[in-house]
């Protein structure tokens, strides 16, 4: 028997056990039909349709109600979508996943604004913890905190004197320890500053509890390893919330193994309900490429191995991305180079040689121009055709490296959510004429290069709607300023749907089954509350995702 259901009357779960099917029960009987709605089918003609079929994992068919009708069966669940608005599935191309997962678990610091509620929030989790145990947490800002000073060690000793605790900035470059911790990790006056890292310091050479880029690794040496049911809670609690988000692909930046080992295990069980492309870290200090863990026997578009990943800088709110030029706020530091150029363009030559695709961590202009030199000279030693080699964040660039990276098939792995974050202080980092080539994703788009976008959860927020929302307005929440920041960088709403969709399935070369609703394709789909190419820019703000499906099956459904 046919099932017509209007969406908003879809219970979450109820419809579940339909969706269980391998294929379609014979040819030609769809699975799942969607109808009456308004389906962006992003495909090369740009269509827009009424309704799609899905047989299996894939879509069936598009076009009109009554075309795709006559593919229902007596076993066929049929969705009314009653007018409502439909898009390729989100693909993240640049996130952490199982880190985001942890985010969500641990004390939570982002937006906080006062010493007050840090410690609160640190004192509550403290309570929760058996004694002497590791408090971690993520998202302290201290350009938000009175007088934008770094914070230190005695804030944090008074909210957990005997606990130590380790909080990482919102971008994750810069880790805040109180005493306990510091002293767990054996971190004193005499403790040298590590390579491509900085311990600050009082005037008398003591920490005062913030550790810059690799410094921070001295900590996490000393912290516990998560165990396997906290990796396996954590990574469970972010699949949640990417469905929740209409995000059917994602693209994690340094995969650990033992992440890697869960989704192995939520394959086999049937739960893994986002497909994800694990980008392995190259490993500090090492020229060789991570070895590439055989995945032969899963699906390769549920999850497969992507890029190597290595760092070429910091982050630009920690005043550690890799200047040209001095900061204009902090006219004695250029940032920090993280990895030196020589062994970046020895890594590139080994992928080349192994035909395997690079990603690199590069914020600053010096450290974009770095890495495009060392892909350059790279490609010139060991070519590599069709490599589609990526550099990641790519927020400050000079106006003349522009160009190099459509001429040299780089791929610009974008976070439009940067740009309204950072909009606060990034003018006060750069002064007024370098801002003009930061975050700059119409510059890119018009040199023909292969834009990506993604969100860095969780250094930032993960919502899709909010970063198309930065790339289309480039204004926060409450619409400032007005006509936008460095209005000349917006781009249309179609294209920031490419870059999330088209776009970031080219960064791992899938875009020949996913990006867009078409015959053949994976059907990954999501269903969204407002007609967004029909409201006002500002209230794209208020658009919900009220169905994700994923391979054919529906993974959420707002309640």
């Amino acid at each position: 028997m046919t099932v017509r259901v209007p969406i908003a009357l879809l219970a979450g779960g109820l419809l579940l056990p339909v969706l269980i099917s391998t294929g379609c029960s014979r040819p030609l009987e769809a699975d799942m039909i969607l109808l009456n709605g308004k389906i962006v089918t992003l495909d090369p003609g740009n269509a827009v349709v009424e309704a799609v079929a899905i047989c299996g994992e894939r879509v069936e068919r598009t076009g009109s109600n009554q075309e795709i009708r006559s593919l229902a069966g007596k076993n066929t669940l049929v969705v009314d979508l009653d007018g409502r608005t439909v898009l390729p599935g989100f693909n993240d191309a640049h996130l952490h996943f199982e880190a985001g997962g942890f985010s969500l678990l641990q004390v939570r610091l982002y937006g906080v604004t006062t010493p007050e509620e840090i410690q609160r929030r640190v004192k509550t989790m403290v309570d929760s913890l058996p004694e002497g145990s590791w408090v971690r947490g993520r998202g302290w800002d201290h350009t938000l905190l009175p007088g934008s000073r770094w914070p230190t060690k005695e804030l944090l000793d008074e909210a957990a004197p005997d606990n130590p605790v380790y909080l990482r900035r919102v971008c994750g470059h810069v880790g805040w320890a109180n005493s306990a911790a510091l002293k767990a990790a054996g971190i004193t006056r005499h403790t040298p500053d590590p390579e491509g890292g900085e311990i600050v310091r009082y005037r008398d050479g003591n920490p005062t509890g913030i550790l810059k880029e690799d410094a921070g690794s001295l900590i996490a040496d000393a912290i516990p390893e998560r165990t396997a049911e906290e990796r396996r809670r954590a990574i469970e609690t972010a699949l949640r919330e990417v469905a929740r988000l209409g995000i059917t692909s994602v693209q994690e930046m340094g995969t650990s193994p033992e992440a890697l080992d869960i989704y192995q295990e939520l394959y086999d069980r049937g739960n893994l309900t986002v497909r994800i492309s694990a980008s392995l870290n190259v490993e500090e200090g090492d020229d060789h490429l991570p070895p590439v863990r055989d995945l032969s026997q899963y699906d390769s578009h549920r999850l497969r191995i992507g890029s190597a990943k290595v760092y070429a800088d910091g982050a630009l709110g920690a005043a550690t991305a890799a200047l040209l030029e001095p900061y204009h706020d902090h006219p004695d530091s250029r940032g920090i180079v993280v990895t030196p150029k020589a062994r970046i363009r020895r890594l590139v030559c080994r992928a080349n040689q192994e035909h395997r695709q690079m990603a690199v961590h590069a914020i600053g202009d010096r450290a974009n121009r770095m890495v495009l030199d060392a892909y350059a000279e790279a490609s010139h030693e060991y070519p590599f055709p069709g490599h589609r080699h990526r550099i990641e964040h790519d927020q400050v660039l000079a106006p003349e490296d522009i160009p190099r990276f459509a001429e040299m098939g780089i791929i610009v792995s974008m976070q439009p959510i940067h740009c309204t974050s950072d909009m606060r202080w990034a003018e006060d980092r750069l002064g007024p004429e370098r801002i003009k080539g930061a975050y700059a994703w119409r510059s890119v788009l018009d040199t023909g290069a292969h834009l990506a976008f993604g969100s860095d959860w969780p250094n930032d927020k993960l919502d899709p709607i909010l970063g198309i929302h930065a790339a289309v307005t480039r204004q926060n929440a409450d619409g400032l300023p007005e006509g936008g920041w460095y209005p000349e960088q917006c781009i249309s709403l179609e294209e920031a749907l490419r870059a999330y969709t088209l776009g970031s399935a080219y960064a791992s070369f899938e875009e020949d089954i996913k990006g867009s609703i078409e015959e053949g394709n994976l059907a990954d789909l999501v269903v969204l509350s407002k007609p967004i190419f029909e409201i006002q820019p500002r209230k794209l703000l208020e658009t919900k995702v009220l169905m994700t499906i994923m391979g054919g099956k529906i993974v959420y459904e707002q309640d």
